[in-house]
């Protein structure tokens, strides 16, 4: 593997500003400062953490699927007084979901033991799964493979609520594994499918709900790393959570009028919103029936409102200590919740997640708290050699493919290709065929006014034939170089498909699939850094 670092321009201006200009004033750490890293550690060192309770839930919770040597180590070093955290999170998608999910939890594997060497204290690697999340659409399907082309494969499955959470959701075993089998034979065969099929079967055998499959997957992948895995959907997770939870419901009101002021002061530089939010909100869900509520603050009775209940503030606090299961965070307090449970050093997060956390700035201080270090996780475009062969005979441009995809280079090709004097002779007769009809319809009306939609009409016939002419002399020059141009096809397919980055589209299986089960292995072995730069893998 050969490692290539570019800077790509990002689109969110705060997020560019932050990530490329070092502008940290949306947060309270400058993630490229090393002293804000030693400060922030010391900060830590400070306050107090349910490290054990944390230590003994995850333990458990991990033993369900393998907790290796590795894996126990980190849990023992999560209840030393000195050791901190790098911790991210994701959607727990099927399959692991877009490959930006992977990217994340290589960044924080990388990072936990690059502040690990540098703080010279312990630092433990967590990835938070995003179980309590109720958008199935989000995680319900993988890309595959048609004719080379990425098509969605929804796994099909009727749900009985629609806003169920994602680790509520068993599925159909047998159902899964014909679902699958399927986007791995998209793929195609090769020496690494048979290996593959086998590893999703262990993982389906320990599984019973999107949050399980993913979380067997995941932990089978970076086992040998001693990441730690969280579903922040646990009922015994929320057991840990209910002090927190009963101290966001008082301060309920708080953390939204402090949220929509600080928005606020960004609209006023010029910065977009990215939290959408009403005043009444208590950025909380309750669980009601098997869903999700958001709560909302009724000032005028003095009561907190869910779907088919209504809280005074002490009932809810109430509820919250007695069954803490019911309740979940939305995107606001969820932040929150993880800074009061975990030591953190380093938050990792993609473009969307930076965005959001500069919204929340003052939420935190409200409780005494700050935003930790945010790190930009790892960008990565894998480049097959195919790939590489197909860019280097058309001359183009990595960062420019990146950025735009190849339709802009085909198109100027294309051109390029056309039979320039067939487009002139075409042209002048649009223009010609034009002009007689004018003179035809002046003509004409002078007789029966009413002829002139016909004559329009009639007039558009005829130029539409000579479009089917152009189309046919396009379809001629397709056909004759269609090898050349399938090549612009096939690289934006890999590297810009449907407009975006790689990662939001590609499954990590496909690439275990062509390169081995120790794909993620090799992938730890290059010197990856947080710091905001794409990073081109030639594979």
């Amino acid at each position: 593997m050969e490692l290539l670092q570019l800077q790509l321009d990002i689109k969110n201006k705060l997020v560019h500003r932050y990530v490329h200009f070092g502008d940290h004033s949306f947060f309270h750490y400058s993630f490229r400062n090393k002293d804000d890293l030693v400060k922030r550690y010391n900060e830590l060192t400070e306050r107090t953490f349910p490290r054990k309770a944390l230590a003994n839930h995850i333990r458990e919770y991990m033993s369900k699927f393998s907790i290796t040597k590795q894996i126990e180590s980190n849990l023992q070093k999560l209840e030393n007084e000195n050791s901190v955290v790098v911790i991210g999170g994701q959607q727990a998608g099927l399959l692991t979901g877009p490959l930006y999910s992977i990217h994340k939890m290589i960044s924080i594997v990388l990072l936990a033991k690059q502040q690990e060497t540098f703080l010279q204290q312990p630092v433990v690697p967590v990835f938070w799964v995003a179980g309590e999340d109720h958008d199935i659409q989000e995680v319900n399907h993988v890309f595959k493979l048609e004719k080379q082309r990425l098509v969605k494969s929804i796994f099909p499955q009727k749900l009985p609520s629609e806003k169920r959470m994602i680790s509520r959701i068993e599925f159909d075993k047998d159902q899964m594994e014909s679902w699958y089998k399927k986007i791995i034979a998209s793929f195609g065969e090769t020496e690494h499918t048979k290996g593959i099929l086998q590893f999703l079967y262990g993982c389906l055998s320990k599984s019973h709900t999107y949050t399980e499959f993913f979380v067997s997957i995941v932990n089978e992948l970076f086992k040998n790393y001693g990441l730690l895995l969280i579903d922040s959907a646990h009922p015994d997770l929320r057991k840990i959570e209910s002090t927190y939870f009963q101290l966001m419901i008082e301060y309920g009101e708080q953390i939204t009028d402090r949220l929509l002021s600080k928005q606020e002061e960004l609209l006023a530089q010029g910065f977009s919103k990215t939290i959408e939010t009403k005043s009444s909100s208590l950025q909380l869900f309750h669980e009601e029936r098997e869903e999700r509520t958001l709560l909302q603050y009724d000032p005028g009775k003095n009561l907190i409102i869910g779907r088919n209940v209504a809280f005074t503030k002490s009932d809810l606090v109430k509820a919250a200590r007695e069954n803490p299961e019911k309740f979940s965070n939305n995107v606001v307090t969820r932040p929150i919740m993880q800074e009061f449970l975990f030591p953190t050093i380093a938050f990792v997060a993609g473009p969307g997640e930076i965005a959001y956390w500069a919204e929340l700035k003052s939420c935190f201080e409200l409780f005494g708290l700050k935003i930790p270090p945010v790190f930009p996780r790892i960008n990565i475009s894998f480049l097959e050699r195919n790939i590489e062969s197909d860019i280097n005979d058309l001359h183009l441009s990595i960062k420019n493919i990146l950025l735009n995809g190849t339709e802009p280079e085909k198109q100027k090709t294309f051109k390029s290709l056309q039979n320039n004097q067939i487009e002139t002779q075409l042209e002048i007769s649009r223009q010609v065929i034009r002009e007689q009809y004018d003179k035809l319809a002046n003509t004409i009306i002078t007789y029966d006014k009413g002829l002139e939609k016909i004559i329009q009409k009639n007039a558009q016939f005829v130029l539409s034939q000579l479009e089917f002419l152009k189309n046919k002399t396009d379809e001629t020059i397709i056909k004759k170089h269609e090898l050349l141009l399938a090549k612009f096809d096939r690289i934006n397919e890999v590297l810009h498909p449907f407009d975006g980055l790689q990662e939001r589209c590609w499954n990590v299986f496909y690439f275990l699939n062509q390169h081995g089960l120790d794909f993620i292995d090799r992938l730890l072995e290059l010197p990856f850094t947080c710091n905001g730069n794409h990073y081109l893998v030639k594979l």
